[in-house]
């Protein structure tokens, strides 16, 4: 079976989703991209119910109509696949395979009332597309069930984190025995025989009554009634070991989704975590609008300077300074001259020896200039005066390097760009953190840690009573062991009992030959699958048993444990002491190992299947799950992966994927998403980008960081 296209209508946020896959053999992947909480899990929730129906769904009690959909309204869920499926038939030693398409629609409706869904009754309808139209296949449960049986859904519909149920350390080492034991059963096809052997059970319990009617010994009726006293003690334990199996997987299940929902519910930071930031981006906001009111008075100051006035007069003032300075060499300023003239005509002799005394000429001409020089007095003063200080102020402008207030002016500008800058992080920072607080329930966190501790506590509760149960049954069945072969000695004693006895003995021999042929079938496939797991393991973490790597092998062990062997003879516990991204790697090799020993074709679909992977790890999980398909292996690849996921494995997806889309949740507006999507209601929406692509509806804040090329719309 290959999936073609779903349409998913009000499922969850999925209002109208339509979705195609890729059917190529030579590019098997279908890549969903999308972010944490943007519809990976509802969309491979929406595929599980709509092949199967609410059986499959994690909580019935769980609404399955959008969140917001209003109180007392109808609201019709449906999601419609179509498929092809391919039928193996042999005739005449020849394999003959035939396809068929199918379209497959289930519907539901609800009235919500709050949390509680008011669901109505499943509809379902399956067709056959043939050359003369659509015809019906009824009844469709039948159909699909023989096509891809529901033991298989948690194998080829696998959330990454629920996985790594198969090594989980919640469940008791039974439990995980049981479920690679079960999942060996169902995809290899030993119902048949576990059913066979279930019918013998039945008939020598009939072959007992008979016993106890003939028997003429008391002791044989005994041991005949012990027997079936033992045998439905044997049957009573088993149905409550399957049925507390049921549960465990059901709280495993929940615990899963506890933990994966408490994991996105802090994806955003706990409550005080962003509290305690939002007062750090506060506290630097205050700061920041603190600096630029000083920078700000500093730059009003800077206005007051001396130097702004030098600056802006500097021409006009070395111009006259030049003048003054002129003024100075021609002797003109300062004024010097009358005191000396006066006490030169007291000596009655110039400086140059001529005669200055009364009624001479030279006398005369002196006192002439002594009287022009008081006429220009208050003149001279003054420029006397302009020159010195223009000659101080000159030296401070040269010394002290005044005449910069550009550079100052220019500083502080930048200085308060800078600080501007710091403001508008420190707020947009906080808007981010406010909007994230918004979306941060307090009470939920703390009843999703209170689930997911009651959950775990149950978890371990039921494992333990498990434990109790499976060590009493083996008990029963020791003991009936014990009291058939007693039966049989004693029976041979009575010759009314020759009949019964050969019955008995028909009965014993064939449910030996059946329980031998389970065994044998499930050594031969348990060694199957352990060859190729070991193969695939070790391609994808790279390890080379000859070059003496740390893992030199993985297997499964007659009792159905996953056991991990080292270089130094060890045994590794997969639960604690294999790393996330191999404990990964092994849970996928198992898988894989299991579907391709089976032969069965079906669509593998894995939400976030490499988390907690990087590097070269990641890069050879993705190469061998999405692999072209060959002669002896045909497959569908469908992956829910995110950008960083994705990243450093691009150019493994150019090759092998054939479709490629995102999803998007429109309440990641705006601490994620760059452009508001302009609607009223939260949604899933898609389009058609790929893994290295982003659109106007998609573009994330942080696509930069994966160098994503833009696609116009």
């Amino acid at each position: 079976m290959k999936i073609l296209s779903a349409r998913i209508r009000n499922f969850k946020l999925l209002r109208e989703i339509d979705l195609t896959f890729s059917v190529d053999p030579q590019k098997p992947l279908t890549i969903i991209r999308a972010e944490n909480g943007s519809g990976k899990t509802s969309t491979l929730q929406a595929l599980r119910w709509g092949l199967y129906g609410k059986d499959v769904l994690d909580d019935i009690h769980v609404r399955l109509s959008p969140a917001d959909w209003p109180d007392n309204t109808k609201c019709t869920i449906s999601v419609e696949i179509d498929f092809v499926h391919t039928a193996v038939s042999k005739v005449d030693d020849e394999t003959m395979t035939t396809e068929t398409i199918f379209s497959l629609k289930r519907e539901v409706q609800e009235k919500p009332q709050g949390d509680y869904p008011n669901r109505g009754k499943e509809r379902v309808i399956l067709y056959e597309k043939t050359p003369a139209g659509a015809e019906e296949k009824t009844p469709a449960e039948s159909w699909l069930a023989q096509m891809l049986p529901k033991e298989m859904i948690d194998i080829f519909f696998t959330d990454g984190d629920a996985a790594m149920s198969f090594i989980s350390p919640q469940l008791s080492e039974n439990t995980k025995r049981d479920k690679v034991k079960d999942a060996i059963r169902s995809l290899l096809g030993l119902d048949l025989l576990e059913r066979v052997e279930k019918r013998i059970s039945t008939t020598q319990s009939e072959v007992n009554k008979k016993i106890k009617k003939v028997a003429t010994s008391n002791e044989l009726v005994e041991i005949t009634n012990e027997i079936e006293e033992e045998t439905k003690k044997k049957v009573e334990l088993s149905e409550k070991v399957n049925e507390l199996k049921t549960q465990i997987d059901n709280i495993q299940k929940k615990f899963q989704i506890a933990e994966r929902e408490l994991t996105r519910a802090l994806e955003a930071g706990s409550y005080e975590q962003l509290v305690g930031q939002k007062e750090t981006f506060l506290k630097q906001s205050n700061q920041a609008i603190e600096e630029e009111e000083k920078l700000k008075r500093k730059h009003q100051e800077l206005f007051k300077e001396k130097s702004l006035s030098w600056q802006l007069l500097e021409n006009y003032f070395k111009k006259g300074y030049d003048h003054l300075n002129n003024l100075h060499e021609k002797g003109i300023i300062p004024r010097a001259s009358v005191p000396v003239l006066e006490e030169r005509l007291a000596l009655e002799e110039c400086i140059c020896g001529a005669d200055l005394s009364e009624g001479t000429i030279e006398r005369e001409n002196v006192y002439r200039l002594i009287n022009q020089q008081r006429k220009n007095d208050s003149e001279v003063d003054l420029l006397t005066s302009l020159y010195f200080q223009s000659n101080g102020e000159m030296e401070a402008w040269a010394e002290k390097e005044i005449n910069k207030w550009d550079d100052y002016a220019s500083d502080l500008r930048q200085e308060r760009v800078i600080v501007k800058k710091r403001i508008t992080i420190a707020k947009d920072e906080l808007k981010l953190i406010e909007a994230k607080i918004d979306q941060i329930g307090r009470e939920e966190i703390e009843q999703k840690q209170k689930q997911k501790k009651m959950l775990l506590s149950a978890l371990t509760g039921k494992n333990n009573k498990l434990g109790g149960l499976e060590v009493s049954l083996k008990d029963t069945e020791h003991k009936l062991k014990e009291f058939n072969q007693k039966q049989k000695t004693l029976s041979l004693a009575e010759a009314k009992m020759v009949g019964l006895n050969a019955e008995k003995t028909v009965l014993n021999d064939l449910q030996n030959i059946v329980q031998s042929s389970l065994d044998e079938m499930r050594g031969i496939y348990i060694n199957r699958v352990t060859n190729r797991m070991n193969d695939l393991f070790l391609d994808m973490v790279g390890a080379d048993p000859e070059q003496n790597a740390v893992f030199q092998k993985v297997q499964i062990s007659n009792n159905y444990n996953i056991v991990v062997n080292t270089k130094d003879n060890r045994t590794l516990d997969p639960d604690t002491e294999v790393n996330g991204a191999s404990q990964r790697a092994l849970t996928f090799a198992f898988i894989w190992a299991l579907t391709e020993v089976s032969g069965v074709v079906a669509p593998r679909v894995i939400d976030t299947p490499l988390g907690m992977m990087s590097g070269n790890v990641k890069r050879r999980v993705l190469e061998m799950v999405s692999r072209a398909a060959g002669e002896d292996v045909d497959r569908q690849v469908i992956l829910f992966l995110t950008q960083s996921e994705i990243s450093h494995t691009e150019n493994i997806l150019d090759k092998q994927s054939g479709v490629t889309c995102t999803l998007i949740k429109t309440d990641d507006y705006p601490v994620d998403l760059m452009n508001n999507p302009e609607v009223n209601r939260s949604e899933i929406r898609l389009c058609n980008c790929s893994h290295r692509e982003y659109c106007d509806q998609c573009q994330r804040k942080n696509h930069a960081e994966f160098q994503l090329s833009y696609r116009a719309t």
